[in-house]
């Protein structure tokens, strides 16, 4: 498969069976040959096709990336059509009754995974995905950078302020918001105490989310971001830190093979890297733990049980013990399923990435519960937040159109 194979999955899931009699069964997903998780997409659909030579089993890559994927997947599945296996859902699928209910499912493997992880796919106690790639999201270091100014890894917030200015000097910026801004403002909300109970009570401009915005701010009145930073877009922003003209950025574990150590980015970069929570604020440091793909199953597989049990099947491979393994060693991409991950089988990058939890004081992950602060949240308000801020806005000037932005 190939990313310029993407095919049109419109009115695919309602098709049944082929004119050959095998069953058809149809999956998309936007885990290109492109991207880091290839290898094990491609081993779930040929195991997948090896057992079961009686299902049509039907792949489709969708070009570019998880945005163009959620939109192309939310129409479909709107004009009652869309693919019969659901790649990287959202809360927005569940809540129109796109996704199949697979509590049954999950609860006869419940061990099996991560509560975090689960929790993450889990609405008003019944569970509609499962979450097929979870990791940690650190600071992701430059230490080339580091070096030329002479300093560390910051560990508290003055001392990364102090390194802002010492990048500055250089020419150097400390970050980009299109790329770390998430993790700078979860990272210091979170580590407010008060930060749970004011997200339930939705009360946006409330002390920890003050307090937040605020330290965004000092970043960007700093000059601590490229100049450019509101036209920057990720990848942008990763051709920085690639060469070494930026800081640091945030991500999940995934971003190793995409942007670390891709077959088009200096070789030795994976040599000067390192990965830690962001700094502390106020003393506290924690990091986030995040579910990046839900997978699921359409809900019109309810009325098709022989199409829903090879599709349950399919899901079974996918949360097994061998494609746990394998998402950790070939795509260096965890799945919320629990396997003993050791320094042989992930290497010594990815093994380095995931101790830097170890450096933390908490974990936290960004509520479930429907409402207007969700996992969709980075994706909705925070970029136009930041922008706010890049353009001039006041803390609280940018913290209200936050609030506005959230609402809308």
């Amino acid at each position: 498969m190939s990313a310029g194979a993407a095919l049109a999955l419109s009115g695919v899931s309602g098709c049944g069976r082929r004119s050959s009699g095998k069953l058809r069964l149809t999956y998309n997903t936007h885990w290109t040959d492109l991207d880091a998780h290839a290898p094990v997409t491609t081993w779930l659909c040929s195991q997948f096709r090896l057992k079961y030579p009686q299902v049509d089993f039907q792949a489709t890559e969708v070009a570019g990336g998880a945005q163009d994927n959620g939109r192309k997947l939310m129409a479909e599945l709107a004009a009652g059509a869309g693919p019969d296996i659901l790649h990287d859902t959202t809360y927005d699928h569940v809540r129109a009754a796109y996704c199949l209910d697979l509590t049954d499912f999950v609860n006869e493997r419940r061990d099996r995974f991560y509560p975090a992880a689960l929790a993450a796919c889990t609405y008003d106690g019944r569970t509609y995905q499962l979450p097929t790639e979870y990791s940690y999201v650190p600071c992701i270091w430059n230490t080339r950078v580091l070096e030329k100014v002479g300093k560390g890894i910051p560990k508290t917030f003055e001392e990364y302020l102090e390194l802002g200015e010492a990048f500055k000097r250089k020419g150097i910026s400390l970050t980009s918001l299109s790329i770390a801004g998430h993790a700078v403002f979860f990272s210091i909300l979170f580590g407010h105490p008060d930060a749970v109970e004011a997200i339930a009570r939705e009360e946006w401009e409330s002390e920890p989310f003050r307090r937040a915005v605020s330290a965004v701010k000092q970043i960007v009145d700093g000059g601590f971001v490229p100049d450019n930073d509101i036209e920057l877009q990720f990848g942008g922003a990763a051709s920085l830190f690639q060469r070494d003209q930026l800081g640091h950025y945030a991500n999940g574990a995934w971003t190793l093979i995409n942007e670390i150590t891709a077959p088009a980015v200096d070789p030795r970069l994976r040599n000067h890297v390192e990965f830690t929570p962001f700094p502390a604020y106020g003393g506290v440091r924690p990091i986030r733990a995040w579910v990046a793909t839900k997978t699921a199953l359409n809900s019109s597989l309810k009325d098709d049980k022989e199409k829903l049990k090879y599709a349950l099947k399919f899901l079974e491979l996918m949360v097994s013990d061998e494609a746990a393994r394998r998402f950790v060693s070939d795509a260096h991409s965890p799945e919320g399923i629990k396997v003993d991950v050791t320094e042989q089988m992930a290497g010594p990058l990815l093994y380095k990435f995931i101790k830097s939890r170890d450096l933390a004081t908490s974990v936290f992950t960004l509520p479930n519960k429907p409402g207007f602060f969700n996992e969709q949240v980075s994706v909705r308000a925070l970029p136009d937040m930041f922008a706010s801020l890049n353009e001039g806005a006041s803390a609280d000037r940018a913290l209200k159109f936050f609030a506005e932005v959230l609402r809308s």
